[in-house]
């Protein structure tokens, strides 16, 4: 179980690399003490669960991270309570939801990477800055996977949001510290009350150099 829950983006991103067909949302709320709330919502082709079936994998979980898991990590890293977990099946996904409220930004560092390598918060007053390494190098794919990936992740999408009591900024790097003034295809506002990033997962995954997220409040 923590290997599984080891790193939620290295668990994304393994999903985006093998499965292709998986929609993420994160949304971070910050407190003015460094508590706050993080909502987390994925989505999983129902066409990919039953291939698992016809493959003989029943008795596999259909996402790798659900209710027990949630329940486990809050108990394991302390600071952090699932408020909500919930799941629902829509025409050709199904569709998770998890809310954790964390006390610190040790908890929500934590809870976003246990391997503390890619995620890192400072704060001074009412003032801060989080770091999130999405993925330091994306694999090259060949043709015929690009076909596969554009065909099964069509509508799915990647998102994350952060908002805090007063503005926040939102600057994106890729993993070598460059940084990034357009990402093609993607959705960015990056000031005001609350800043996003929002982008198809195949422009996503073609992202060859990585993204880093910088927001400051």
């Amino acid at each position: 179980m923590k290997n599984k829950l080891r790193s939620l983006f290295i668990l994304i991103a393994a999903l985006f690399a093998f499965n292709s067909c998986i929609g993420f949302s994160m949304d971070i709320q910050m407190n003015r003490d460094g508590s706050g709330r993080v909502t987390f919502e994925y989505r999983l082709s129902r066409l990919i669960e039953n291939l698992g079936k016809l493959d003989g994998n029943e008795s596999m979980p259909a996402i790798p991270v659900g209710k027990t898991d949630w329940e486990r990590t809050a108990e394991r890293i302390g600071g952090i309570r699932l408020v909500s977990f919930s799941s629902k099946d829509e025409k050709k996904d199904t569709v998770y939801k998890a809310v954790l409220d964390f006390d610190n930004e040790k908890a929500l560092i934590e809870i976003l990477d246990p391997s503390l390598e890619k995620v890192s918060v400072s704060r001074q007053g009412q003032s801060g800055r989080l770091d999130i390494l999405l993925i330091d190098k994306l694999n090259n794919f060949d043709s015929d996977m690009i076909e596969l990936i554009s065909i099964l992740s069509q509508d799915y999408e990647f998102s994350v949001s952060f908002s805090a009591p007063v503005n926040s900024t939102l600057t994106l790097n890729d993993a070598n510290g460059n940084n990034l003034t357009a990402v093609q295809n993607a959705r960015i506002i990056q000031t005001g009350k609350k800043v996003s990033f929002s982008i198809g997962i195949l422009d996503f995954l073609e992202l060859k150099n990585g993204i880093k997220m910088i927001f400051n409040w």
